[in-house]
């Protein structure tokens, strides 16, 4: 009995051992794998902590650096909201595209309409030599000229002046923030209708230089055929090619999806100097991709040619201003302003034939005999 009773106490022992080891093993394992799991947390938050670090380090070292390179960096504008506050009051945008001169001149401009009811949208360009009169009408400037004497405020309410209305906001475009936009867009197939050519009078380089035909404008050659003048700075001529390379910008994005086209206006907007935010830009972008193509209009401030002491400026026609901003309000039909519609450019072909027989594009200009070739 004695012998059976230490034979039951041995095996006894031996399985409280088994379990001890066992245990002892588990929780070795259990240690290891709590080593192992703090390592690897660590690890991650070092390579986190490092990134950002680096990143704001580089931010701030280049800070300085990057305001030297990019010059022409628009300043800081305070934003406006955007509304449409009635049927017959569309959004007013005006965009201002300024030279690199010193002061800058408004080199292009351009009235936007948009209206977010009914889906429109008409674009007005307006030439840079249009007459300002003095208050005393006693003297008279060009209106590129406002902007380097005021700015975007006194260029604004020369405008707002011309159209008896209110522009509430405002986009300038500089020759930086244009080409960024045409290397974001991507290069344009376009039919130059002649040949072009520009030597800068500081240099005596050929800074415009272009072939007619077929070809694809990157961002320096579309900034020269907008740049370039006819002779005599017939700026009229030169609305008009700014609007057909417009239209064919604004028929290739209005292809494009929404999301591609908000993600373009993200990437790009900090390049332009505006008192519209980013996100109100993308709202705007998305009312123009609800808007059918045929109820996108084009136009020139109706007007003509006044040669006053040799220099020629453009005479704005102040009825047919306010018969402009009637089509903007829904009030007049584009029909009836029919001779300063710009042509519609849907297709390369349809550009060919027009170019090809001599430019086509309406308006004519009053007080002009354009021969059309048929």
């Amino acid at each position: 009995m004695d012998e059976l009773e230490k034979a039951r106490a041995r095996r006894r022992r031996r399985r409280r051992e088994r379990q001890m080891k066992k245990s002892k093993v588990q929780w070795g394992r259990l240690v290891i794998a709590v080593v192992l799991a703090l390592s690897v947390i660590c690890g991650i938050g070092w390579g986190l902590y490092s990134g950002v670090s680096y990143v704001y380090h580089r931010i701030t070292n280049t800070d300085t650096a990057a305001t030297i390179e990019e010059s022409s960096e628009p300043k800081h504008t305070d934003t406006v909201s955007v509304e449409q506050k009635a049927l017959d009051k569309p959004v007013y945008v005006l965009i201002v595209g300024k030279d690199k001169n010193n002061p800058s001149q408004a080199d292009s401009l351009f009235l936007m309409s948009i209206n977010m009811n009914t889906s429109t949208m008409d674009i007005i360009g307006i030439p840079s030599n249009s007459k300002i009169e003095s208050r005393d009408q006693k003297s008279v400037s060009m209106l590129n000229q406002m902007y380097a004497d005021g700015g975007i405020e006194l260029t604004k309410a020369v405008i707002e002046d011309v159209f008896h209305i209110s522009i509430p906001y405002y986009v300038i475009v500089d020759e930086t923030a244009f080409r960024k936009t045409s290397d974001v867009l991507g290069d344009q197939q376009f039919y130059v209708e002649k040949n072009m050519e520009h030597v800068d009078a500081e240099t005596g380089n050929k800074d415009i230089d272009l072939r007619r035909g077929y070809q694809n404008l990157d961002s320096d050659k579309a900034l020269a055929y907008l740049r370039y003048a006819d002779e005599h700075n017939d700026n009229f001529s030169r609305v008009q090619r700014q609007e057909r390379f417009l239209k064919l910008w604004v028929e290739r994005e209005q292809d494009r999806f929404f999301l591609t086209k908000a993600w373009h206006i993200w990437r790009l907007w900090s390049h332009y100097e505006s008192n519209i935010s980013t996100w109100d830009a993308i709202k705007l972008m998305r009312s123009i991709s609800q808007t059918e193509k045929d109820h996108i209009h084009f136009y020139i401030l109706p007007g003509e040619k006044e040669k006053i002491d040799n220099i020629v400026y453009w005479h704005v026609n102040p009825t047919e201003a306010q018969r402009l901003v009637g089509i903007t309000m829904g009030t007049l039909s584009p029909q009836d302003m029919s001779q300063f519609v710009s042509a519609p450019v849907a297709t390369k072909e349809k550009v060919a034939v027009e170019s090809e027989q001599g430019t086509r594009a309406k308006p004519s200009e009053p007080g002009s005999e354009a021969e059309k070739k048929e």
